[in-house]
């Protein structure tokens, strides 16, 4: 009679281990990465690049108001490197869905992130998969000028500035694991949008500033700074590429079985 109890007590004991164990792969760990891991830069990057992470699938959702409409050419190159880096398919959808009167001409330091929340809530159309499918990249192209001084997150990571006259603002931000702002009216010369959209993809990878000239992930524009005045600039000095220690970070973050962001 007490071994049949004792057997009773160790089966129900590992039928409650069990449960416990697919509530929190199920539940707790996803809940994790969408909520917590969810709004840090880097926050995801081995769930967009890793071979081994459950996403096959990376939906680039890109919505801009009128007039603010991105560059097929640095659209494609985008795609082009989400694609050479992450080895997964790549689904584009472009919206001009955000109306003029939705932004201030100005923002000023962390009222960006409530001024985009709400954005995101009325307009993004996709979302990453709760274990699997898709995730996704969220791009916004907006009609205004973010000023980050006087910002804790604009010191804790500087944005990709320029400079007008003796005020600094950001042309790009990324703000969250999976969230990218372009401010349209700061790309003034030809050639910035794309260099600005990798800069902005590396930050989502986990890449931090660099000050060399060449590599995309400088953050000051002091590659353009040999530029003389009233000079018509070559595309060609705007860099599209990654350091060589960036790539081999990413090709790390490839072939990581890593895959959950508290590794």
């Amino acid at each position: 009679m007490a071994e049949s109890v004792l057997k009773t007590v160790v089966i129900y004991t590992f039928v409650l281990v069990t449960a416990l164990a697919l509530a929190t792969a199920f539940i707790f760990i996803p809940a994790y990465v969408h909520h917590i891991e969810g709004h840090v830069p880097g926050g995801f990057d081995s769930l967009y690049l890793s071979k081994y992470s459950p996403y096959n699938t990376i939906v680039v959702e890109v919505d801009y108001q009128q007039g603010m409409e991105p560059d097929p050419r640095a659209i494609a190159v985008l795609q082009e490197k989400i694609e050479l880096y992450s080895q997964k398919r790549v689904v584009m959808h472009l919206n001009q869905e955000i109306g003029y009167d939705e932004v201030p001409i100005l923002i000023s330091g962390n009222d960006l992130f409530d001024i985009t929340g709400r954005l995101q809530q009325a307009h993004r159309d996709y979302r990453t998969g709760w274990l699997w499918g898709n995730i996704t990249l969220y791009i916004m192209y907006l009609d205004t000028v973010w000023q980050p001084d006087n910002s804790e997150y604009s010191s804790n990571m500087p944005a990709y500035q320029y400079m007008t006259g003796t005020r600094e603002y950001s042309a790009g931000v990324t703000y969250s694991a999976d969230s990218i702002i372009i401010f349209r009216d700061a790309l003034t010369q030809e050639g910035t949008e794309t260099t600005i959209l990798l800069h902005e993809l590396g930050h989502v990878w986990g890449l931090d500033h660099s000050n060399k000239s060449g590599n995309v992930m400088n953050a000051g524009f002091s590659v353009y700074n040999s530029i003389p005045l009233n000079h018509e600039p070559d595309v060609n000095q705007f860099p599209t590429n990654y350091s060589s220690e960036d790539i081999l970070r990413l090709a790390r973050l490839h072939e990581s079985p890593h895959i959950l962001p508290f590794f």
